[in-house]
């Protein structure tokens, strides 16, 4: 649908729906003389573009138009009038076919008070009249996959097909003509397009068709930029030369709507903290995301300059340590990568100088070493110190029996020592006891820490310790021994050391508080520890608890077996821990009951009880079933019934629940050979007659002749018996 060129003022218009378009392009309109009429309906469609906004028939205004055919021999048109009172307002026009030939309906206005203009073309159609039906019918045309007035993204248009309806020569198709694209962009593919359609059938009829649709920008604009220097050339993303950023906007579709904003070129040679640099394009294609660029720049190096001193400070500003100097950087722009820096004075003397280290900047610029300084006066030496004599009371074999007081000396090559002799006296025992000297000073206040000399000395004032150290003997359990025990003391003196390191001591009797005392100790400088100095308590249980059965069980048929009995411990040392009972069973066969009784200690005894779980009997199987490695014969299929029964001593069962049967194919080897005399009807059953006081076991035999199975019942107890049967 073609509404108008850019920049052309353009008329309301009045068109026909021969087709799917709204053109000045005359529509056909076929038909046969003497057929059937032909109708189509004129509409009108705003545009705007007149100066008169939106539509041109308002409130009372009204359109009359009078429609002519330029052939009536060919074929007439009415109404000869119509008027339109509305933009919806529609006016259905009919033309009659009179004889084969072509003519053109058009429409002219006659009257017009809407103040506005109307396109009258797009109603104009031609009219071709063929020979009258049934010699030929005229084709009619539609076009398919593009619709009017849709849009399509570039390089995804539908192919436009034309689609032939036919009644003589049947259904055709073929792709449609395409016309140039058309608009500001169509240089690039973007515009409006139309496909037509013609076609002329082979009785000679024509019809032609034609749509219009837009083909749309479907890619954003690109942008791009580079940088020169391509990257930073400082430290931490700043430049320490000029940059130059040049932006680059591509749109290769539709130029025309490319709209930019930011986007400009910059060329930066002055220090500045980061700046941001920003680039937007839209375009009928959309709208590319912004993209930013931040940029920095630094190029001085920092400024260096002494801030304050650390250190030991002594007598008449002189410094008794090395002196570490802070020196402090400034820079306005990227900042100081580090904003102080120190540096320590080496040597000692009066006029010790400290400069500054190397400074740099977030950016990389450096200032070098030495760009500032400071002197100080340093003096680390402090005097020096030395043993001269000593006092106390005197023992044997170099040992000392009382505290000793030493004699320090202290001397300094330049103020010279505040005090040339101190003392100081030993704390405590043993064999190295060490007395340091007390601190010394000089006259520049540097001082000599305490211990810087020191002696040593043999002292022993204490007799010998005990204490209890192990012990040895069978342990229980809970702490308890089962046996005595031999508890080991250690005697130790830190001084001259014991006679004897370890003796030992045995306990007596038993009970939960058994003592047993350390006997005496010596040392080696003669001092003495008396026995019992140190003792330790133990508890000690040498005598087994005792296991005796709350009740017993008695000989019993499976079945009838007492419940398993529960056992009783009992102890007069630690006490009892309990009693377990093992070797219960109710299955046949002796079994052997063991009551084991445990005290706290651990200690262990035991004592037993047998019983008997005696197996049921069995009688079976009656007649007419034989026994005893008979083989009985029966014909497959029929129904044998096995009688039995089942006691548990004197007492018969009858619980059906205690059996079970089962058939077992064999291999027919047994020479015995007697027939079934008496077969029953039905499928395999068991129950118990109580009539006859048996179970019977009606068992359907396999239909499988010249065969063997053994037919087994075996009772709850484990208990079983069997027939051997072959089948005829």
């Amino acid at each position: 649908m073609l509404l108008g060129a850019a920049g052309i003022a353009r008329a309301d218009n009045i068109y026909n729906n021969l087709d799917g378009s709204v053109d000045s392009v005359a529509e056909v309109m076929p038909l046969n003389a003497g057929g059937a009429n032909g109708v189509t309906v004129l509409a009108v469609q705003p545009t705007g573009g007149d100066g008169k906004p939106g539509c041109n028939l308002t409130a009372a205004t009204t359109l009359t138009l009078s429609l002519t055919s330029s052939q009536p021999s060919v074929a007439t048109v009415s109404p000869s009038s119509v008027t339109f009172t509305a933009c919806g307002d529609t006016k259905q026009v009919t033309v009659t076919p009179l004889s084969q030939g072509s003519t053109t309906v058009s429409a002219a206005v006659t009257s017009n008070n809407t103040g506005g203009t109307f396109n009258l073309a797009p109603a104009t159609f031609q009219v071709n009249v063929a020979p009258p039906a049934p010699t030929n019918t005229a084709p009619t045309l539609g076009i398919t996959g593009v619709s009017a007035g849709s849009s399509y993204s570039k390089g995804a248009v539908p192919a436009a097909v034309c689609n032939v309806t036919d009644t003589e020569d049947g259904p055709s198709t073929f792709p449609a003509t395409l016309g140039a694209v058309t608009g500001p962009d169509a240089a690039t593919g973007v515009g409006s397009q139309t496909a037509s359609c013609d076609y002329t059938d082979d009785g000679g009829l024509h019809a032609a068709a034609s749509l219009s649709y837009n083909i749309v920008d479907a890619t954003a604009p690109g942008i791009s930029y580079t940088l020169s220097p391509v990257a930073p050339d400082g430290l931490n993303g700043w430049y320490r030369s000029e940059v130059y950023l040049d932006w680059t906007v591509t749109e290769g579709d539709s130029p025309s709507t490319l709209a930019l904003t930011g986007c400009t070129d910059q060329l930066v040679s002055v220090d500045q903290v980061s700046a941001d640099y920003s680039c937007a394009a839209s375009s009928s294609g959309g709208s590319a995301a912004q993209q930013t660029v931040s940029i920095k720049k630094d190029g001085t190096a920092p400024g260096v300059e002494y801030t304050s001193a650390s250190g030991t400070e002594g007598n008449n500003g002189w410094y008794t340590s090395d002196v570490t100097a802070t020196f402090t950087g400034t820079d306005a722009t990227s900042g100081p990568a580090s904003a102080t820096q120190t540096a320590t004075s080496s040597g000692e003397g009066s006029d010790v100088v400290v400069q500054s280290p190397a400074f740099t900047d977030n950016a990389g610029n450096e200032t070098a070493a030495g760009a500032a300084s400071h002197s100080f006066k340093v003096d680390k030496t402090a005097p020096g110190v030395e043993y001269t004599s000593a006092t106390g009371t005197e023992g044997n074999n170099g040992w000392y029996t009382s505290d000793v007081t030493a004699t320090f000396t202290g001397t300094d090559a330049t103020s010279g020592p505040a005090s040339a002799t101190q003392t100081a006296a030993s704390s405590g025992e043993g064999s190295a006891v060490v007395v340091e000297s007390p601190a010394f000073e000089d006259n520049a206040g540097n001082v000599t820490a305490a211990g810087a000399a020191s002696h040593s000395f043999k002292i022993d004032k204490t007799a010998p310790s005990v204490a209890y150290t192990s012990a040895s003997g069978t342990l229980g359990d809970n702490g308890w021994y089962t046996s005595d025990v031999t508890a080991t003391f250690t005697g130790t003196d830190a001084t001259s050391g014991p006679a004897s390191a370890t003796q030992t001591a045995t306990s007596s009797g038993e009970g939960s508080d058994v003592a047993v005392a350390s006997p005496a100790f010596s040392d080696e400088a003669g001092n003495v520890t008396a026995a019992g100095a140190d003792s330790r308590s133990f508890k000690v249980d040498k005598t087994n608890p005792t296991a005796t059965f709350d009740s017993l069980v008695g000989n019993a048929y499976f079945g009838s077996v007492a419940a398993a009995p529960s056992c009783t411990a009992s102890d007069d040392v630690s006490g009892p821990a309990g009693c377990v009972v093992t070797g219960y069973s109710t299955q046949v066969g002796t079994h052997t009951l063991t009551a084991t009784a445990t005290d706290n200690a651990g200690r262990t005894s035991t004592t037993q009880h047998s019983y008997t779980v005696m197996a049921w009997t069995l009688k079976g199987f009656y007649q007419p079933v034989d026994m005893n490695g008979v083989l009985n014969t029966v014909k497959g299929g029929s129904t044998v019934p096995a009688k039995f029964e089942v006691f548990a001593g004197s007492t018969e069962l009858t619980d059906t629940n205690v059996v079970t049967m089962s058939a077992t194919k064999i291999t027919c080897t047994l020479s015995t050979v007697d027939d079934i005399e008496l077969t029953a009807t039905g499928n395999t059953s068991l129950r118990y007659d109580s009539v006859s006081g048996q179970f019977i076991y009606n068992w359907k035999t396999p239909t499988t002749p010249g065969s063997c199975y053994r037919l087994t019942m075996k009772t709850a107890d484990g208990s079983s018996i069997f027939a051997n049967f072959k089948m005829k």
